[in-house]
């Protein structure tokens, strides 16, 4: 497992200017897409954060005093109530400067569009 590689060393770096989750980014995408594509959910839907623990050092690594384990990656996913099925997700990787100056909306509401928009 530690030889184990999701990409390639050379452009890592150039990567990681654009993408926080550059080193699994692609295989997580990959992910998200074939939950999207293989299950259509019905009306109850729902927004949780989950954390997976973690002890790298990641410059998006969260700290949150009520969970069993206190450091982790945070995931904001979209689960399916009935079935509990993953419906789609994306790591919170810390201030979206982008969500502020073009949207100007409030955090919950750009996680929840962001997450409905392939079932709008």
């Amino acid at each position: 497992m530690k030889y184990l590689r999701f990409d390639l060393r050379k452009t890592r770096n150039t990567r990681l200017y654009t993408d926080k989750f550059a080193m699994v980014s692609d295989i997580w995408n990959k992910f998200i897409e074939n939950c999207e594509m293989c299950y259509i959910p019905g009306e109850n839907m729902t927004v949780e954060e989950q954390l997976f623990p973690s002890k790298t050092r990641y410059r998006f690594l969260q700290y949150i005093t009520n969970k069993p384990d206190k450091f982790g990656i945070k995931f904001l996913l979209l689960v399916n109530v009935e079935r509990k099925y993953l419906c789609g997700g994306f790591p919170y990787l810390g201030k979206d400067v982008e969500r502020l100056i073009l949207y100007d909306i409030s955090l919950p509401e750009h996680v929840v569009m962001k997450l409905l928009i392939p079932y709008l």
